[in-house]
């Protein structure tokens, strides 16, 4: 390195204290208070982290500046002699300029910052045999994303080389010649390799799948057969490996995110960006050396303390990498206490033993322990003669429960089981009529609305008290429905607030949701539970009052679809003597859908309409679901046109991790265009499927995309405990596919939502709201006990 030559950070690193990170982040890192993490977003090179001298000289560079310059400069900041710090400065300059953080002016990577490296490509865009979906990765050299091939629909990942990048066109055809050398066996299965623009590409196979390291995490929580799952999981990804290594194949990037276990356990390698065939059957290959450091060997961390250049990947090396995947993936942390420090890092892989496995907390596995740290030794003459008689030393290995790992997980369920009982018995004492809600009005507006206000509270109520034949319950129902009603006739914010969000405008005239049609469908429903045909009578001839007005929009949450939705919901509620009520309605609901199919069939292909929302709340998805209710409820025959629309819908499926979900709008392929909730996303999606496989045929076919939308729903990260758009809504779906299919785990892990619904600490704007505060929660708590009668409120 010329200790005369202006050196410059690239544009986009960062440098961020430490104690700016969130807990998880800087848990996992060897640091001190005032600390700095250096790291370059959407870069290939591995973060470190350094004291506040080092990060303050570092900042020197922001400007292009020689090290005496940036010494000097640094050093007259600080009072320090300048002869003092240079040394010091030359060693830190020079590590990072190998980890790529900084460079001579003009150099490659010497960008704008981060927001300027944007994806080439966007939905819609046509590479070789594929359409691009949405951007799945973007680094300084390669984007990939999620496509969909022409022909057969199917879908496929792009990788493409960036216009601006240095990476040779040689890695793109290695890893062609890796992945048709595997033929789609434990990897994706090549579709075509080419260039478009003079950038080199590749088309492959999309592999479902969770990334090992979320999978592990299931895999690890306590239960009868929590050993069981762990050991199933490692001996899938040592078989895998041991597959690659079979044929001739090196992977030489080992880390969790390049594992992805589906499902049933099975496991795919995927990205041979760095992957290699073993030249004329030598146990190495010369190839570009990079990947995850935790996982490196001893023999590469040797030759980087040495200054050599980094050894080849060898089956022995790539051994040692899958044993260090497999310690972290059991327990949940790496073989060693790693520093971040590069030099220290690299010394800890060459000489640290791993930890014993009871130090990580898995006590009393011993052979499971002498199988890992075969595979960690650090000669490797010591290891294993293959990853494959690694692999069939891991499946000789019996399965010890650990003692009390059931009573550990029924512990687990009664903590849970009691912080939603909490919650429960905290928003019922608010909505007693001696409370502040009753008495006094609630906080914000809208006060009278099913959805923000005192209908959601009868609602309820109502709901409760079914479930719990509770007489006290019904009354306090009634008396909150007859507060609803007295507001909508006199509350200036009975359906709007003072805020303008909700207004007129937005809400509209008829949504049962948002007017004073839900207030009437309300009453209606608390009349058939107290018995009172009268008031059924009356409040139902209010509801139709109100939601018959004529209305534009059609979505489901705030117009036509809305009060299609909402006859579904009164239609269970008839007195079996109502022969005035019965065919009114019946005259209504069908008038309703047929309006709705006739505005429907004016549209093109979903692809090319108007009506760019896939939604349940607001688009395509709630127009179908709201029909089908109707159908369902009355024995209606299904319009002719549902079953092509689902067909279109049905096609505009993306898979995601071991599930599918659809894009909120069509109009952009960001990850912002996809949720997990109920109002815009896969829950909704899990509900419309289900509805679909019991009314027409090709049921499996919609059973299958229900499943596919109820992974994504489960997977998703949390959000907030929301029945609209967050956990409440989301336990529902999987209640739905659960009541549909029978099958058991779909319950738990609707449970699973729902407890964490209620444990997760939010502070909705509208903690009276049924569909976007706490009000849902009694009445999930008591569907989540009784599965049989579920059904997610109002829909």
């Amino acid at each position: 390195m010329d200790i005369t030559a202006p050196i410059t950070l690239k544009g986009d690193v960062l440098i961020i204290p430490v104690g700016d990170l969130d807990d998880r982040t800087r848990q996992g890192i060897d640091c001190e208070d005032g600390d700095f993490a250096i790291s370059r977003p959407r870069s290939r090179s591995t973060s470190t982290v350094v004291d506040e001298a080092a990060a303050a000289l570092i900042e020197q560079f922001r400007t292009p500046r020689t090290i005496v310059e940036a010494v000097v400069l640094f050093s007259n900041a600080r009072h320090f002699d300048a002869t003092d710090v240079l040394d010091d400065a030359y060693r830190l300059v020079r590590q990072m300029m190998d980890q790529g953080f900084m460079v001579a002016p003009g150099d490659a990577g010497d960008e704008a910052q981060p927001s300027e490296l944007r994806p080439q490509y966007s939905r819609g865009d046509r590479v070789g045999e594929a359409e691009v979906l949405r951007l799945m990765q973007l680094v300084e050299d390669t984007e990939v994303y999620l496509a969909r091939r022409v022909e057969s629909g199917n879908a496929c990942v792009l990788k493409i080389q960036r216009s601006d990048a240095q990476m040779s066109v040689t890695h793109f055809d290695s890893e062609a010649r890796v992945l048709a050398t595997l033929g789609g066996v434990v990897a994706p299965a090549l579709v075509e390799a080419g260039s478009m623009d003079g950038r080199a590409f590749l088309l492959m196979e999309h592999c479902g799948g969770l990334e090992s390291e979320i999978a592990a995490f299931e895999c690890r929580q306590p239960g009868p057969h929590q050993r069981r799952r762990q050991l199933t999981l490692l001996q899938g990804i040592a078989r895998a490996y041991a597959t690659l290594h079979e044929h001739q194949v090196v992977h030489g990037d080992v880390h969790p995110r390049n594992v992805l276990v589906d499902e049933a356990r099975g496991v795919r390698v995927i990205d041979f960006g760095l992957g290699a065939l073993r030249a004329d059957g030598a146990n190495s290959v010369s190839h570009a050396r990079g990947g995850v450091a935790f996982f490196h060997e001893p023999e590469t961390a040797r030759a980087a303390l040495d200054n050599r250049v980094w050894p080849p990947v060898t089956e022995a090396g790539e051994q040692y990498s899958v044993a260090a995947l497999l310690y972290y993936l059991l327990t949940g942390a790496h073989y060693v206490d790693f520093s971040l420090g590069r030099a220290e890092l690299m010394r800890e892989i060459a000489e640290t033993p791993p930890m014993a496995l009871a130090a990580r907390g898995v006590a009393d596995w011993p052979e499971l322990e002498a199988c890992l740290f075969k595979g960690l030794a650090k000669n490797p003459a010591d290891r294993f003669p293959s990853t494959k008689a690694l692999a069939e030393a891991l499946e000789r290995i019996a399965i010890r429960e650990p003692e009390g790992a059931a009573d550990t997980a029924a512990a687990d369920d009664r903590q849970a089981r009691a912080v939603l009982s909490d919650a429960v018995e905290h928003v019922l004492r608010q909505t007693e009529l001696d409370q502040p809600w009753f008495s006094s009005g609630l906080p914000l507006g809208p006060t009278a609305s099913l959805n923000y206000g005192a209908a959601g509270v009868a609602y309820v109520l109502g709901r409760l008290a079914a479930s719990r034949q509770d007489a006290a319950l019904l009354a306090r129902a009634d008396a909150w429905a007859c507060r609803a009603a007295q507001l909508a006739r006199d509350d200036a914010n009975a359906f709007t607030n003072a805020s303008g969000e909700l207004s007129p405008e937005t809400v509209g005239t008829v949504s049962p949701y948002h007017t004073r049609s839900g207030v009437a469908a309300v009453r209606a429903l608390i009349a058939h539970m107290a018995g009172d045909d009268d008031g059924h009578g009356r409040a139902l001839a209010d509801f139709l009052t109100a939601a018959g007005e004529r209305v534009e929009n059609l979505d489901l949450t705030l117009g036509l679809s809305s009060t299609i939705l909402g006859a579904a919901q009164l239609w269970r509620t008839l007195p079996r003597g109502a022969s005035q009520s019965r065919p009114r309605l019946l005259a209504f609901g069908n008038d309703r859908v047929t309006r709705l199919w006739t505005e429907i069939d004016a549209q093109p292909a979903i692809v090319s309409s108007g009506i760019t929302n896939l939604g349940v709340a607001h688009g395509w998805g709630g127009f179908i679901y709201a029909t089908l209710m109707w159908c369902e409820q009355t024995g209606t025959p299904v319009p002719a046109p549902v079953a092509g629309r689902l067909d279109e819908l049905s096609r505009l499926a993306e898979p995601a991790g071991r599930g599918t979900k659809w894009p909120w709008m069509l109009t952009t392929g960001s990850d912002a265009n996809y949720m997990p909730g109920w109002c815009n996303g896969s829950a909704g999606y899990v509900h419309l499927w289900t509805a679909a496989a019991r009314l027409l045929p090709s049921n499996d076919r919609f059973v299958d995309l229900a499943t596919g939308a109820a992974w994504d729903t489960f997977d998703a990260p949390d959000a907030s405990g929301t029945l609209c758009c967050g956990l409440a809504g989301r336990a529902y779906a999987l209640l739905a596919l659960h009541r549909h299919t029978g099958d058991g785990r779909w319950l738990e892990r609707a449970r699973t939502l729902g407890y964490r619904a209620a444990v997760g600490a939010f502070e909705p704007d509208y903690p009276h709201s049924l569909y976007k505060g706490l009000l849902v929660l009694p009445v999930l708590a008591a569907d989540l006990d009784e599965p049989v009668s579920a059904a997610q409120p109002f829909f």
